[in-house]
């Protein structure tokens, strides 16, 4: 048997809705088939199944021979993640495909590097916004154009002035460029005008808030290199859920007692699950 189809990785998704974008990417053997961007913000979950379905059918593939699902599990919207995991999980078990957690933030560094072709060595920070006030923060360190970014430490919850004060740490350390991107920017104007000043004093940093979604080469670049099981993929949620800090308020509202919907709260989210399926 020929070495390329003995080792080929068959017919793989990606799939990524962790913020404003659905993306789908379909490769098989890692050529690209497929891949379609919708600029949607609410309305993803009437769109996923049907077009991944309509792109399978133009291709002449078959969903039952789908191998590998690579899901951007986050951090980001919990609508979108949980749309995501959810459409995999039910594509596992109907195809036997296998899985694998891609990072959203990896994804975002890796297309920086692969767009300016980054040799090993720069650090590049992405900032993805999380609420008012706050962005998703994780540095990463770059290892060249054709392998994914690696994160330097666990994405965090931090301030604009957080996040300010690290970068400007490091790019006054002597070791490099660094290389500031994401949403965050965006949504906090105030850091990405200072973080602008100090890139044209320093020479050493670069901002780019022009990059607030993963290109298609960097989310098969992730899945070409990702750990697939037969497990469901868990969410990676950073910051706390709006509907659970305001349950309290919520359940007065609705006549309830806060302190007894909080308990029956965690009672649920403890409980095991049970199925008779």
């Amino acid at each position: 048997m020929p070495a390329r189809k003995r080792f080929s990785t068959g017919l793989e998704l990606v799939l990524n809705a962790c913020e404003g974008d659905l993306q789908i990417v379909l490769t098989d053997d890692e050529e690209l088939v497929c891949a379609q961007n919708w600029a949607v913000a609410n309305n993803g979950t009437e769109i996923l199944a049907p077009a991944t379905r309509q792109i399978f059918a133009l291709a002449g593939k078959r969903l039952a021979d789908l191998k590998r699902i690579g899901c951007v599990r986050g951090p980001g919207g919990f609508t979108g993640i949980r749309l995501v995991l959810a459409t995999a999980a039910a594509l596992k078990r109907t195809t036997g495909a296998q899985l694998a957690a891609l990072d959203y933030l990896r994804a975002l560094a890796t297309t920086l590097a692969m767009q300016e072709q980054l040799l090993y060595g720069n650090r590049i920070w992405v900032l993805t916004h999380a609420r008012r006030g706050l962005v998703h923060a994780c540095c990463h360190m770059c290892y060249g154009p054709v392998i994914p970014a690696a994160a330097m430490r666990a994405v965090e919850l931090a301030t604009p002035e957080e996040v300010l004060e690290a970068v400007s740490l490091q790019a006054a350390d002597g070791r490099g460029r660094v290389h500031v991107l994401g949403s965050g920017l965006v949504r906090n104007v105030g850091l990405r005008e200072s973080l602008e000043d100090l890139a044209s004093r320093s020479g050493t940093l670069s901002v780019r808030a022009d990059i607030i979604r993963p290109s298609v080469p960097a989310l098969r670049l992730l899945g070409r290199h990702g750990d697939y099981f037969p497990e469901d993929v868990e969410p990676l949620y950073v910051r706390p859920c709006d509907a659970i800090e305001n349950l309290p308020r919520l359940a007065e509202k609705m006549g309830c007692s806060a302190s007894r919907s909080l308990s029956e709260l965690d009672r649920m989210l403890h409980e095991e699950p049970h199925s008779a399926i």
